[in-house]
């Protein structure tokens, strides 16, 4: 209590503490609503990111599973069709007739084929496409061709190998067996799951004896790295865009290559 007669010059200080008070609430409250405002969009675009991550990793272990099993019509001559399912969860699949186009010559650039065989179409000279079914999401891609699995990523300059084909080269034998798409042009985007059957519409292969070696060539691609990786792989001898297999005395090659259509 102020004695009697006492004058107040200024503020109360009681007044100064409540002012103060109010301050310090207000600078609380607004640190803790800027912490919450910072952490929610750092926390959003932080389970933006695992979700789309997550997304492709299921997408490449439902592509992987699609390619073993797709993969049964180079392994078993009886097998003439094959069904599976894929999560799509809003991405996009796609198939073609147009994907890699390869070449492949035996010993001097001699046709690998029989007049009456279909792989008059992959003469001398002449080149193989090998199609595409494509699952994609957000720019990136996981590519079904030639019975090998590619990962592209969203720049478009990066491609990695998921999955080989069976291109294989040992001491006397090569093995050239590929998977040829010849779908219709065509794409499908859902949330859900799709099923896809694959048919096989024509099947060649031959067995060459006597043999020195066996180049396969990459013509065309998007993924120059993924086929630079395969064409080192195996111990076939990469020069540039060409793979060999050379033999230190004669071999065997065989090749296979069956064409199917990719239904969904």
């Amino acid at each position: 209590m102020k004695p009697k007669g006492t004058i107040t010059i200024g503020r109360d200080p009681a007044d100064t503490r409540a002012v103060s008070d109010v301050l310090a609430f207000i600078l609380v409250f607004g640190i803790i609503l800027s912490s919450v405002a910072l952490l929610s969009t750092m926390g959003m675009q932080t389970m933006t990111d695992y979700q789309e991550n997550e997304q492709l990793r299921n997408a490449e272990r439902g592509m992987e599973a699609l390619t073993v099993n797709f993969n049964d019509v180079l392994r078993y001559g009886g097998i003439e069709k094959r069904y599976g399912e894929l999560s799509l969860r809003e991405g996009r699949a796609s198939t073609g007739a147009s994907g890699t186009k390869l070449n492949i010559s035996i010993d001097d650039n001699d046709p690998i084929h029989d007049s009456d065989s279909r792989f008059d179409d992959y003469g001398s000279g002449e080149t193989a496409d090998l199609g595409e079914f494509a699952y994609t999401s957000d720019g990136t891609r996981i590519v079904y061709e030639g019975g090998g699995l590619v990962r592209q990523e969203e720049s478009g300059t990066w491609s990695h190998v998921l999955k080989r084909p069976q291109l294989r080269c040992g001491s006397d034998t090569a093995v050239v067996s590929l998977v040829t798409v010849s779908a219709d042009e065509g794409s499908i985007q859902t949330s859900g799951g799709l099923g896809f059957t694959m048919s096989v519409e024509n099947r060649s292969s031959k067995v060459y004896t006597e043999r020195d070696r066996v180049n396969v060539s990459v013509v065309d691609t998007e993924y120059d790295a993924a086929w630079n990786s395969t064409l080192e792989g195996g111990d076939w001898e990469r020069t540039g865009t060409t793979g060999t297999c050379e033999f230190d005395d004669s071999g065997r090659i065989v090749v296979t290559i069956v064409d199917v259509d990719v239904e969904y």
